[in-house]
């Protein structure tokens, strides 16, 4: 009896498990990859240029930012961080080398690394370079940027 109804459990926890598991599909779609590749373009250039609207505008609604050591930021804190960064610094320089790039579905995963200048209004120049990941999201209107995560390397 046991057996039969620890084998029960077994197969109704799979049947449940197996379409949580399956892998989404994932296609690789040129049309994306271009749509993702400009919007990308799109918020680089908002930075080189410090324009804080064209910036914004490339973030989903519900973006987050999550950065190491620090609580995650919602929408609104990554508003604020945008606005704030782009009154303290100008960024000469931006030059970002994709690694890995991928479409499933509505969402798009961009990794690889970044390397900047950032021009403080004052004081020398700080020069960073490390890793990102940004998750695209499809939306009405375009993709956006939906979640963001980046790390950076150490000096060397």
């Amino acid at each position: 009896m046991k057996s039969l109804m620890t084998t029960g459990v077994l197969s109704a926890a799979l049947v449940l498990m197996a379409p949580a598991c399956r892998r989404a599909e994932v296609a690789d779609s040129s049309a994306d990859r271009d749509a993702v590749n400009a919007a990308l373009e799109r918020y680089r250039q908002a930075w080189l240029q410090g324009d804080t609207a064209i910036a914004l505008r490339e973030l989903s609604g519900d973006v987050r930012f999550l950065f190491p050591g620090t609580p995650d930021l919602d929408s609104a804190a990554v508003h604020a961080l945008v606005i704030d960064e782009m009154a303290k610094y100008r960024i000469p320089s931006l030059t970002l080398k994709r690694a890995e790039f991928f479409v499933a579905g509505d969402h798009a995963v961009d990794v690889g690394t970044y390397d900047e200048i950032q021009a403080p209004k004052t004081g020398a120049p700080i020069h960073g370079t490390g890793r990102y990941m940004t998750i695209w999201r499809r939306e009405p209107g375009g993709w956006r940027i939906w979640r963001f995560m980046i790390n950076e390397l150490p000096k060397t």
